[in-house]
């Protein structure tokens, strides 16, 4: 327990060095917000989930591999949503790019592949790899190579950036990865001793794995996104929470690799396909929020975050409740 909470606290620390050092390389470069938070920041931040994810299938955990990726997925929309309602009389939500729109698809179909994976265990495999792991690496390959592609075309026709001449880039970009490694190591912890926790407490592994371990790993997204919001660069809180959900998959399915007891995706419960299907609804509103543009009164801008605040507290009772039934 005291690895665990020491692990989570250096991630989130070096979270919040992280989001900073992206919000001035987006302001400064001609990256922009929504590509640093799609692509630098969600990768950076969810290196936690990745270390935890292969920790936990190298030692035949699949249960928290699987869960520690999707639960992060749910646990960083909730996040998002929550912080909607704390930052709710800035109404940042309504000045949303709807170029994140793009994003949303690809985690909308990597949730679908993925529930499908879970629920049909297909045995197909290509060298000791699934089929459902294959086809998410070239989905997520494919969409990052169209968003990046689309940034550039947005930035071709919008204003030049103009950068602070007294910010080092170099150096930025060198304390950014610093603290990227940093995170990737402190990551490995959590899932041992989450998977230590599970067989001495019987708290089952995709418990564990969606709710504790996915918490945890998913803080430096919270932060990074509560930093990006207290900026306003809304852009960057969206495209963090989009782009680390998506690279979660992806993340699971590198866990596939790593997993030698046979095939990630037929070795979970059926648990994790509730997630799996969670976060495909979730990810669904986060797309209703980005096309709408305007709303009557505060109720109803508040209406969509107050729904999946309330809804995932629920699904975390179920999955307690369940297991403590069986």
């Amino acid at each position: 327990m005291v690895a665990f909470i020491i692990s989570a606290a250096v991630s989130v620390f070096s979270a919040v060095k992280l989001s900073g050092y992206a919000d001035i390389i987006s302001r400064n470069t001609k990256i922009g917000g929504l590509l640093a938070g799609t692509i630098l920041l969600a990768v950076a931040t969810s290196l936690p989930e990745l270390t935890a994810t292969i920790s936990a299938s190298v030692i035949g955990n699949a249960d928290i591999a699987v869960g520690n990726g999707l639960g992060s997925i749910i646990f960083n929309i909730f996040f998002l949503f929550l912080l909607d309602i704390y930052f709710r009389n800035k109404r940042l939500f309504l000045k949303v790019s709807d170029d994140h729109l793009y994003t949303a698809v690809i985690a909308l179909l990597l949730c679908i592949v993925t529930a499908g994976g879970l629920m049909l265990h297909y045995p197909l495999s290509f060298f000791g790899i699934s089929v459902i792991s294959v086809l998410v690496v070239a989905i997520y390959t494919g969409g990052m190579l169209y968003i990046s592609k689309k940034q550039k075309d947005t930035a071709d026709e919008g204003k030049k950036a103009s950068p602070d001449q007294n910010v080092n880039i170099r150096g930025t970009v060198i304390k950014f990865i610093t603290f990227a490694a940093i995170i990737f190591v402190s990551g490995s912890a959590l899932s041992i001793s989450g998977d230590l926790m599970s067989s001495t407490t019987g708290i089952s592994a995709t418990a564990v794995g969606s709710i504790l371990v996915a918490t945890a790993t998913s803080l430096p997204d919270a932060v990074s996104v509560f930093v990006a919001l207290r900026l306003a660069n809304v852009n960057m809180a969206i495209g963090t929470i989009l782009g680390s959900n998506i690279f979660n998959v992806l993340v699971t399915a590198i866990g596939d690799v790593f997993y030698r007891g046979g095939s990630i995706w037929m070795d979970t419960s059926d648990q994790t396909t509730i997630i799996a299907v969670a976060g495909f609804v979730l990810t669904g509103l986060v797309m209703i929020i980005v096309k709408r543009d305007r709303t009557k009164n505060a109720f109803t801008y508040m209406m969509p975050s107050l729904v999946v605040v309330i809804g995932y507290m629920v699904m975390i009772a179920s999955i307690l409740f369940y297991n403590g039934s069986t």
